[in-house]
């Protein structure tokens, strides 16, 4: 299974925000161990943290990111590295919530295909490592 349908299983299908179900279905994905409490502390940014600022599911793609590859020592340019990709998929050239909303939003779907499409650029970026 792809990691998008994963995604979908948790935006669209059990109504988490787009930090969870980036989060949730990543470590369905890739077997990180965390458990809910871990998943929680990214709940807050769902939403751009509520006031429409960094993208939930950009979000938790870097924590991601940090557990799989925290101890590099290359870590901090890979994150930087992977908020360039983000910016270039998402053809947004931005991390705001309400920019990427703007684009991709509706009122069906909430930010589905936003949060579809950062799901395939993490898992290909995951894939490039």
């Amino acid at each position: 299974m792809m990691l998008a349908e994963r995604v979908m299983e948790y935006y669209a299908e059990r109504e988490k925000n787009c930090a969870e179900a980036m989060l949730l279905a990543a470590n369905d994905q890739y077997d990180l161990h965390l458990t809910q409490d871990d998943v929680v502390l990214l709940s807050g940014f769902g939403g751009g943290m509520g006031c429409g600022r960094l993208c939930g599911s950009l979000a938790s793609a870097i924590a991601v990111l940090g557990k799989l590859y925290a101890s590099r020592e290359d870590f901090r340019e890979l994150c930087a590295r992977f908020v360039a990709f983000f910016e270039e998929k998402l053809d947004c050239q931005s991390t705001d919530c309400q920019l990427i909303a703007a684009k991709y939003k509706n009122e069906k779907t909430r930010c589905l295909s936003a949060v579809l499409l950062s799901a395939e650029t993490l898992e290909s970026f995951i894939a490039e490592m």
